[in-house]
């Protein structure tokens, strides 16, 4: 499916935002980021599979690999770190796209995270605009 066109983002700066209609799993422990993800990238119109918990947004993803078009993981997180998980979903399905999230750089290099196959990495804070510009980037790869 195509993606609709770009919307405005900020009408004082004229950025634009590009949406789309693909479906998402975000992964992070934290509660009010997973709501906060949710929130935007519905208002963008994807649909949003969310959870706080590394090891159900593995057993998600294992349920129905083909169901998702993108994965949005934190590094840090108990059980499996995103880095972890990243791993046990490329070796289901190598091409998924994974965007790691993260407040700590020093854990885990972007140039690492590319090695292991994760295709975007975003460090923390995460704005609408940074996660609405990098799932476009990573889908339209």
């Amino acid at each position: 499916m195509l993606a609709p066109p770009p919307v405005p983002f900020d009408s004082e700066t004229k950025k634009t935002v590009l949406t789309g209609n693909e479906k998402i799993l975000v992964v992070d422990d934290e509660e009010n980021l997973v709501f906060m993800y949710k929130e935007i990238l519905e208002e963008l119109g994807y649909t949003v599979v969310s959870t706080t918990s590394s090891k159900a947004g593995l057993d998600a993803f294992r349920a129905s690999p083909e169901k998702y078009d993108v994965i949005i993981t934190d590094q840090t997180m108990p059980h499996l770190t995103g880095e972890e998980l990243a791993i046990e979903m490329l070796k289901i399905r190598p091409e998924i796209p994974i965007i790691l999230c993260t407040g700590y750089s020093s854990m885990l290099s972007e140039k690492k995270a590319q090695g292991i196959g994760i295709r975007k990495f975003i460090m923390k804070p995460v704005t609408r605009e940074k996660i609405a510009i990098a799932v476009r980037e990573v889908l339209d790869q």
